[in-house]
């Protein structure tokens, strides 16, 4: 029953944001997601608490009121986002005003090697628009993504496709490597959220010794394909694209010590923006679940 009612929740949830992304106009966006967000806060779901929980552990200097303000903040940042998904999704409309990039060079450069690109992302403000927005401007994009059990069948990789993305579907962590290396064989920009807890390497975050995914740099030593952080952040009425110099990769050291150099080289790089904006990141992922003593 409890499945169930969690089931039905996200269902409706998802036609509700869908619903506001088809009749509001976007300057109505802020607006709405701050009334929503009221609802929210005061909803005692799980995941809330788990958001409340990271970030203790990643602003343990902060007090009580300080934590709960960002939380608040941080629920009207994400329904916000999903709003304005919602809204690109039913308007169609384009992507160029809403945001500005810098470092584009760096990609371009990166995709002139002809080895493809691995964009180091993270689950850090507007992420689709994102890569929505490179797609829009005719850079060969293609992310990887999971069909999530609340959608219907086929809704994100149909929803991908129409953005001209490449859908990159996750079924086993052999088949979706063999599909990103397929996808950097044709010079694509292969974009990668590597902020989750998974198994590979623990790598220092926030201080903290946490379990790391470590698929995209290995396939960046092993392809020699360039590695380039890339994020997206909300500034007051413009998103901000910012795309990072290249990580360079030592082909003479393939060991996992070099992994975890990377790793954390990466994590200190979305630290300090998330420092800079600590209610764009979706605090909602157990980030902090598997912790080394250190």
């Amino acid at each position: 029953m409890k499945k169930l009612i969690k089931y039905l929740f996200f269902r409706i949830a998802i036609k509700i944001f869908l619903f506001f992304g088809g009749i509001l106009k976007k300057q109505q966006l802020p607006v709405a997601s701050k009334l929503l967000s009221f609802i929210f806060y005061i909803l005692p779901f799980p995941r809330k608490k788990v958001a409340y929980s990271n970030l203790k552990i990643a602003f343990s200097k902060y007090d009580k009121n300080q934590i709960k303000d960002i939380l608040k903040r941080f629920i009207q940042q994400s329904i916000l986002t999903a709003l304005e998904v919602a809204f690109a999704v039913k308007r169609r409309v384009e992507l160029h005003r809403w945001a500005e990039a810098k470092g584009l060079e760096y990609l371009e450069n990166a995709l002139k090697k002809g080895k493809g690109v691995i964009a180091l992302s993270a689950h850090l403000g507007n992420f689709p628009l994102l890569i929505a927005w490179l797609a829009e401007k005719g850079y060969p994009v293609a992310v990887l993504y999971k069909e999530g059990k609340y959608l219907s069948e086929g809704f994100l990789h149909n929803l991908i496709s129409s953005f001209n993305i490449y859908p990159l579907a996750f079924k086993s962590d052999e088949d979706i490597t063999k599909e990103i290396i397929k996808a950097l064989n044709k010079n694509m920009i292969v974009f990668l959220l590597a902020d989750q807890a998974r198994k590979g390497v623990y790598a220092k975050f926030f201080g903290k010794l946490v379990q790391c995914q470590k698929g995209a740099f290995v396939i960046a030593q092993r392809k020699g394909s360039p590695l380039i952080p890339a994020f997206i952040v909300r500034d007051n009425d413009i998103h901000k694209i910012i795309i990072y110099p290249e990580m360079k990769v030592n082909d003479d050291k393939k060991t996992e010590e070099k992994i975890i150099e990377l790793i954390e080289k990466y994590n200190l790089t979305l630290e300090n923006l998330i420092k800079l904006y600590p209610t764009q990141y979706y605090w909602f992922h157990r980030r902090f679940k598997r912790m080394l003593p250190h």
